[in-house]
């Protein structure tokens, strides 16, 4: 085995030793809205009412300029032909926000911030796709006119099953990838530190739902996450924050 090969591998190692797998709890975040925890330990973000809007934010910061992996999974209701409207993964530097309801899916009007759509209802005004699609999308902003990605075709969620969602960030190369299903559905390559959130890096994470005229349920379930998860010394100040990495199988 020659050095570089060696020192490839031995990094690798430091890596995945680092970068351990943790189940959240309830505990770790906090809530919005319609939103409360089932007695699976899920989040149910909406019942299935007309006008009804819900979120869950991490309570601790994470940093863009590390590596992670989220996995989750989520119930985009049972509801069909008939069901609205999705729900979003989002980064934003502030928490416990709440978009508008109904085709704003708890992401509207939320700026700075990074959202994973996945919208289940065709808004044509909004240039949707006729299936459930997902797009990766900034600053708020529902109408597919300019994407960071997608908006992508995938199959039906809206199909009572708990659905499994990757989302994997590596900072090297600047991509933001999402997986459903075991299978990559949508991929991002930006600068999200300095082109979205104006230099900084630390943000926190959420996922939010709404339902308009149409509805459905919308349920988040958490398998274990991968990341680096960043405890500030003071709190009230992000700006000189201090990494601390935790987790454990």
């Amino acid at each position: 085995m020659n050095l570089k090969t060696f020192t490839a591998l031995f990094f690798g190692l430091i890596s995945c030793s680092i970068l351990l797998a943790q189940k959240p709890t309830f505990e770790d975040f906090t809530i919005q809205g319609s939103t409360y925890l089932t007695e699976q330990d899920c989040f149910r973000l909406t019942e299935d009412v007309d006008y009804a809007s819900g979120s869950i934010w991490y309570k601790k910061p994470i940093d863009l300029m590390q590596p992670f992996m989220i996995e989750l999974s989520i119930m985009a209701g049972c509801n069909d032909s008939l069901g609205a409207d999705g729900m979003v993964f989002i980064f934003s530097p502030q928490t416990n926000r709440l978009g508008y309801v109904g085709e704003g899916i708890g992401f509207s009007g939320l700026r700075p911030s990074v959202g994973i759509e996945i919208d289940t209802w065709r808004n044509y005004h909004l240039n949707d796709p006729a299936e459930d699609h997902i797009a990766i999308m900034a600053n708020g902003r529902v109408g597919h006119y300019n994407d960071l990605a997608g908006p992508n075709a995938i199959t039906n969620v809206e199909d009572c099953i708990n659905h499994s969602l990757v989302i994997l960030w590596q900072p090297n190369i600047q991509k933001l990838s999402v997986q459903i299903d075991s299978r990559e559905v949508i991929a991002a390559q930006h600068d999200l530190v300095n082109g979205i959130f104006g230099g900084n890096p630390i943000v926190y994470w959420g996922v939010t739902a709404a339902t308009g005229r149409k509805s459905n349920i919308h349920e988040v379930c958490f398998d274990r996450m991968s990341q680096n998860i960043l405890v500030p010394e003071y709190p009230e100040d992000l700006g000189s924050p201090s990494p601390v990495w935790k987790g454990e199988r």
